[in-house]
C-alpha cells in the first residue's frame, strides 16, 4: 500500500486534513494506535470515510502524516538549539537543553508516546523512523565535528545514531516507570552522553598535541 497521502491546496481542504490529524492524535493518546480504526476517526471528526480515505489511502498513511509532524517539530527545534554550539562545553548545555525538549513534547502531547512505539511495530513506517534518527545524527555529527574538527565523521557517527534512536526510547520508558527512577533513567543517560562528549574531547587534544610534535 503507498504511504503518499493527498496533499489538498484549496484552504476548506487544508482544514478539514488538519481536522483529521487532530482527532486522530487526540483518540491515539487516548486510546493507542491498534485501538482506534479509520472509521471511527471519521466518525468522530463528523466526516464520511470516504472522505478520509480520499487524503489517506490506508491508517499507516495517516499514522506517518501525524508522525512527520513530530519529527519535523522536533529536527527544527533541536537545530535551533545546535546551531549556535561552537565548543563541546557549549554541546554538553544544549543537549540537556534538547533532552528536556523531549520530555515537555512527551508530556504536553499523550499521542507522542503511543505513537512512537507504534510506529516500529508498522514495517511500513520503521523506514521512515530510521530516516529520521539519521537526519538527527547527522545534526549531532555536524554540531560535534564543529566543535571538534579533527574527528572524523565515521567516529561520531556510531554515537549519534544511538544517541539519536534510544532517545524516545528512553522517555518513553521513564514515563512508564516510578516517577523517582525515571527521573535517575534521565540523568543517567545524560551523564553517559556527557563522558562519550569528554572522551571526544579528550581525543581530539591528542591529535592536536601529536601534530604540533609532528
Amino acid at each position: 500500500m503507498s504511504l503518499e497521502s493527498k496533499i489538498p491546496v484549496q484552504t476548506r481542504s487544508r482544514d478539514r486534513v488538519e481536522l483529521i490529524l487532530n482527532t486522530a492524535r487526540d483518540l491515539i493518546g487516548e486510546k493507542g494506535i491498534d485501538s482506534v480504526s479509520m472509521r471511527e476517526i471519521a466518525q468522530t471528526a463528523g466526516i464520511q470515510i470516504g472522505s478520509l480515505y480520499q487524503y489517506f489511502p490506508g491508517k499507516s498513511a495517516l499514522l506517518l502524516s501525524i508522525m512527520n509532524q513530530y519529527y519535523d517539530s522536533l529536527y527544527q527545534e533541536t537545530k535551533r538549539i545546535l546551531d549556535p554550539v561552537r565548543t563541546i562545553k557549549e554541546l554538553e548545555v544544549a543537549a540537556e537543553k534538547a533532552f528536556k525538549q523531549f520530555i515537555d513534547f512527551f508530556q504536553k502531547d499523550p499521542a507522542l508516546a503511543n505513537l512512537w512505539a507504534g510506529v516500529r511495530a508498522i514495517p511500513e513506517l520503521v523506514v521512515e523512523d530510521n530516516r529520521d534518527t539519521y537526519r538527527n545524527a547527522n545534526l549531532i555529527i555536524r554540531t560535534t565535528i564543529r566543535c571538534l574538527p579533527v574527528l572524523k565523521e565515521s567516529e561520531v557517527r556510531p554515537f549519534a545514531l544511538y544517541f539519536s534512536h534510544t532517545t524516545g526510547m528512553i522517555l518513553r520508558f521513564a514515563k512508564e516507570i516510578d516517577t523517582d527512577h525515571g527521573k535517575a533513567v534521565i540523568k543517567e543517560s545524560l551523564e553517559i552522553l556527557r563522558i562519550r562528549l569528554r572522551e571526544f574531547e579528550k581525543i581530539s587534544k591528542q591529535r592536536v598535541k601529536l601534530k604540533k610534535k609532528s
